[in-house]
């Protein structure tokens, strides 16, 4: 199954150029094809959900090249303090936070 998945990938990337999105049979998953760097080919993974007109949110998504940075994104989204300071964030959109003079601090949730 796993050299079906690769053959496909390599054939619906042949004719793509760097940067071109390919998208896939999961709403919101694309193929991307990036420059060669020292003949060296590599593809990543965009994940863009769509929107209700069926077009990715974002103009850009979040990019990944290996299964561990899913393993590690999954870890922060499903942290639920995650929620809460989107949350917040949402309810003080028309607000605007002071950075300090020293700096940007972490924010403790």
């Amino acid at each position: 199954m796993e050299n079906q998945i690769e053959e496909k990938i390599v054939e619906a990337l042949e004719n793509v150029e760097p940067w071109q999105r390919v998208p896939t049979s999961v709403d919101g998953a694309f193929l991307v094809k990036t420059p060669e760097k020292g003949g060296n080919k590599t593809i990543m993974v965009e994940i863009n959900p769509l929107n209700e007109r069926r077009t990715p949110m974002k103009r850009r998504g979040l990019f990944l090249r290996q299964s561990v940075e899913l393993e590690k994104f999954l870890e922060v989204l499903e942290n639920e303090s995650i929620g809460e300071l989107l949350k917040a964030v949402d309810d003080m959109s028309a607000k605007s936070v002071a950075k300090t003079p020293d700096g940007i601090k972490t924010l403790e949730i």
